[in-house]
Formats: C-alpha cells, sequence, structure tokens
C-alpha cells in the first residue's frame, strides 16, 4: 500500500473516531484518545523520514539524525497527548503534563523556527509549518491547564462549604452558619433548602447503618454564587473532602469498587445515575435520594 492511500485511510479513520464517541460506549474514550494517537505516530513514521533527513549521500542520509530541538520538540508533543489521555480518563496528573509538555513545545517550536535556517536545514520550510502548527497545539493544551487551575483557585470554598455538609452533630451555631452557607452558595430559596436538608439527614443515617456506605452530593441543576452551573460535588466521608464531580479520580480507589455502596442526594436522578453508571461498573448498588 503506497502512503497516499494510507494516508487517506488514516485521515477517514481521525474523522470517525470522534463521531463513534458520542455512542458512550463504556471504554470509547479512551479507545478514542489511543486511536488518534496511533494515527499521529503512523503519519509521523510515514512522513518524518523523507521529510527531516537529508545528506549528500546515502550514507549521509542513513547516518544523520535529528537535531535536539526537533526531537524536543516531538517528544513534547508526545507528552502533550499523553496528557489529553490522562485528562479524557480523568487520572491524576493530567493538569501538570499539559503544563510541561505545552511549555516544552512551544520552547521547542520556536527554537525550531529561531534557530534553524536554510543553510542548516533543506526542509527549513516545512519544519517551520510544522512547528506553527506545533505552537497552536501547545498554546490549546497551556491554555486548558491555566482554565482548570482558575477554576480550582475560583470555586476552592467546595471544601468549606462540604465540611459544613458534613457536620451533622454540630451546635446551633454551626447549623445556623451551614445553612447560611448553602443558602449564599446555591442561591436556594428556604423551602428548597429544607428540602435538600431533609434528603442528606436521610442519606447521612443510612450511611452510618453501612460501613461501606459512601454520601455524595450531586447537584446536577442548580448554580453556584457565581451564577454558573454547577456540574456536582461529591463529599467522601472518610477522606472528609471534596471534589466537582468531573475529577472523580482524586477520591480514594476504592470509591467505585463493588464493595462500596454509594448513596446519592441529587436533584435530578435520570442525569445521576447516568453519569455514575458511566464511571463505574454494571453490578454497583447505587441507591438515589431525591
Amino acid at each position: 500500500m503506497d502512503k497516499q492511500k494510507l494516508s487517506i485511510i488514516l485521515i477517514v479513520a481521525a474523522l470517525l473516531l470522534p463521531a463513534i464517541k458520542i455512542t458512550n460506549w463504556p471504554g470509547m474514550g479512551i479507545i478514542v484518545t489511543v486511536g488518534l494517537m496511533t494515527i499521529s505516530i503512523a503519519f509521523l513514521l510515514l512522513f518524518l523520514p523523507s521529510k527531516f533527513k537529508w545528506g549528500e549521500t546515502e550514507e549521509e542520509e542513513e547516518k544523520n539524525q535529528l537535531i535536539i530541538t526537533e526531537k524536543s520538540m516531538f517528544a513534547s508533543l508526545s507528552v502533550l497527548c499523553v496528557a489529553i489521555l490522562f485528562t479524557s480518563q480523568h487520572w491524576p496528573g493530567g493538569s501538570f503534563q499539559k503544563l510541561v509538555g505545552g511549555l516544552a513545545t512551544l520552547i521547542s517550536a520556536f527554537c525550531n523556527i529561531i534557530f534553524l535556517n536554510e543553510g542548516k536545514c533543506p526542509y527549513y520550510f516545512k519544519l517551520r509549518d510544522v512547528s506553527i502548527a506545533a505552537i497552536f497545539l501547545a498554546i490549546v493544551g497551556m491554555t486548558n491547564f491555566y482554565s482548570d487551575f482558575i477554576f480550582k483557585k475560583q470555586f476552592s470554598d467546595y471544601h468549606h462549604l462540604v465540611e459544613i455538609y458534613g457536620n451533622r452533630d454540630g451546635d446551633e451555631e454551626q447549623r445556623k452558619e451551614r445553612n447560611v452557607e448553602l443558602l449564599k452558595f446555591y442561591d436556594l430559596d428556604s423551602k428548597s433548602y429544607n428540602h435538600f436538608d431533609s434528603l442528606l439527614t436521610t442519606a447521612n443515617a443510612m450511611a452510618k447503618e453501612d460501613s461501606n456506605a459512601r454520601v455524595l452530593y450531586l447537584i446536577m441543576n442548580q448554580v453556584n454564587k457565581y451564577g454558573e452551573p454547577l456540574n456536582g460535588i461529591v463529599y467522601d466521608k472518610e477522606e472528609r473532602r471534596s471534589v466537582e464531580v468531573n475529577q472523580f479520580s482524586v477520591l480514594h480507589p476504592e470509591f467505585f469498587s463493588n464493595d462500596t455502596k454509594l448513596i446519592v442526594v441529587t436533584d435530578d436522578a435520570e442525569k445521576a445515575t447516568e453519569k455514575l453508571k458511566a464511571l463505574s461498573s454494571e453490578n454497583k448498588e447505587i441507591i438515589i435520594v431525591e
């Protein structure tokens, strides 16, 4: 099979993979990401030898190696691709990899453009175009990292809020403080809050009867005090910490094991069940309190 036909097949595959992702089949996130990474590597193997190796004789052609900035750029891009995989699977370390991979790609790509010239590299203009594309990818990766960082800084009061939630045995002053914080954060009226508060009381009572139970508070349709949609808050009673619902990976490793029962308080049972089923096994016991 020649390069042209193989290129067409790879391009079609790259277009089909994201379309298949919308089926929401189990594991499609990692399949799509790994598939796109494989396609990228295949393109690299197809065109790298003919585009970026040069020499006057065949011996020089074979011995010639990519200079350090070119190697660094492609290595950094691979780190960026792995960061995308980690992020899509909600594995820890994805944001840090996006920062490192993006920054390294940015520096090495600029070095290619600034320090290489036509005299040193006959394929300078092609390499320049690749470097410009790499710069755009690096900027996207770093921007995504900073958006995550700003989000976490902006909503840093999640932890305080859920600590107040968890303090069911506090005195009357602490209970009043919790009520004020909840009303302020969720912009709830008193009637809505009282209903939600009674659900939390029920869930905590159920959890106390089962040592393997964990309580999750998933607020699917409310807005926070900044007026922005709130995907949800998760509270791990053993670890006593909270995380945004899309960051389940930072919770205790056994949080989604079959031995753990999830008691979920939510304002939308259908949405909450759909999200949890996608992240846990079919045999997982999930109790919805609404």
